[in-house]
């Protein structure tokens, strides 16, 4: 019995070693909402074709050393584009926990998908947090002077 105490002692200790000296965090993207303004403040998930969207990324329990966000921007259901084909991206260097947005806007109405990727200074992903909103209203028309014949 008492080896057995030993050796479960023992195993708590080097878990409690590796984690103190790994990468371990407690870092995280504890909201992501839309808005029509820097704090999305009323926040939405619909809005109109050209108006400018905000999407913000809270980042919680993030001790002060650097850290990434990258942000993604992708159409799910839009007309004539390709689900999951990028609209955007950017990415943000900061330190500590912090409210970070991104800005956007389209003149397509339809379904888009917003991914906010947090990462340690080294690349490696922490957290991840993604929604969706939708864009109403009418896509602009095409200007019949712009349009290349064929022959």
């Amino acid at each position: 019995m008492r080896n057995s105490i030993s050796i479960f002692a023992l195993a708590i200790i080097i878990a409690v070693g590796l984690a103190c000296s790994g990468n371990f965090t407690t870092a995280n993207i504890s909201e992501l909402k839309f808005g029509t303004n820097n704090k999305a403040e009323p926040s939405a998930t619909t809005f109109n074709t050209g108006e400018s969207i905000y999407a913000l990324a809270v980042v919680s329990n993030a001790p002060d050393k650097p850290y990434k966000l990258k942000w993604r921007i992708t159409y799910e259901d839009v007309k004539g584009k390709g689900k999951g084909e990028e609209i955007g991206a950017n990415t943000v260097d900061f330190e500590g926990s912090k409210q970070l947005w991104q800005s956007f806007s389209s003149p397509l109405p339809g379904e888009y998908k917003v991914e906010a990727t947090l990462s340690d200074a080294d690349g490696k992903q922490i957290d991840q947090k993604s929604g969706t909103l939708t864009i109403k209203g009418e896509a602009p028309a095409v200007d019949p002077s712009t349009i290349e014949k064929k022959r």
